[in-house]
């Protein structure tokens, strides 16, 4: 029986995406001395933002891009994506009031994480927030701390994310996964290719699947 949902948050929560890109570029522009392209700052995902930060500044302009990393990420917040996808929020009520465990585990910072759950006024949606790392990914760490720390199996766990990546990490912690492809970065044929436990076109689609895992 299902006991506790954990969810990503870029793609998934919200359509944050060209946010991250538009303000790592904000942040870094005044120590390049080119423009970088969406994809080149989108190959740096994995760690934190800050850990993005730091493929294109060195260390002396380290703290200055952060500034402005997170100056440029809540300004452009109230522009680019002023509210999560349509459903999640009531879907995270819903999910609560069966009394199941509702956690977010993203790859982002907890700075940026703080400003976009400000933001879509979440702050105190989730049973715990956990937050990545500047080295890189840790959501298989991520999700066993979850089991872990709530005495559960993993088999009484699921996590709802849009990235391939998800997939493997909760794989490797053995849990299931349903994938999500509503945002704008939609890699269908990769999600496909690893074949996760669901793949959901809506947030509708995801309601329907954990209700008959309750």
């Amino acid at each position: 029986m299902l006991k506790a949902v954990i969810f990503d948050f870029d793609g998934t929560i919200g359509d944050t995406l060209k946010l991250v890109i538009e303000s790592i570029r904000e942040a870094v522009s005044p120590f390049m001395d080119r423009e970088l392209s969406d994809d080149e700052i989108a190959d740096t995902f994995g760690p934190i933002e800050e850990g993005s930060i730091l493929k294109f500044v060195d260390e002396k302009n380290y703290e200055e891009a952060c500034k402005r990393l997170y100056d440029a990420y809540a300004r452009l917040h109230k522009e680019i994506t002023p509210k999560p996808f349509t459903g999640v929020v009531d879907l995270i009520k819903y999910l609560k009031s069966k009394n199941l465990i509702v956690i977010l585990a993203t790859g982002k910072g907890a700075k940026t994480c703080e400003i976009s759950l400000k933001q879509y006024q979440m702050e105190n949606l989730f049973d715990k927030i956990k937050t990545g790392s500047i080295k890189g990914g840790i959501k298989p760490q991520m999700m066993q701390e979850v089991i872990d720390e709530y005495k559960l199996s993993a088999d009484e766990v699921i996590y709802i994310g849009d990235a391939p990546t998800d997939i493997d990490a909760a794989r490797q912690v053995g849990v299931k996964i349903a994938s999500v492809l509503y945002g704008t970065r939609i890699e269908e044929e990769a999600v496909k290719a690893k074949n996760p436990d669901a793949i959901c076109y809506s947030i509708e689609d995801v309601k329907k699947y954990l209700t008959s895992l309750i």
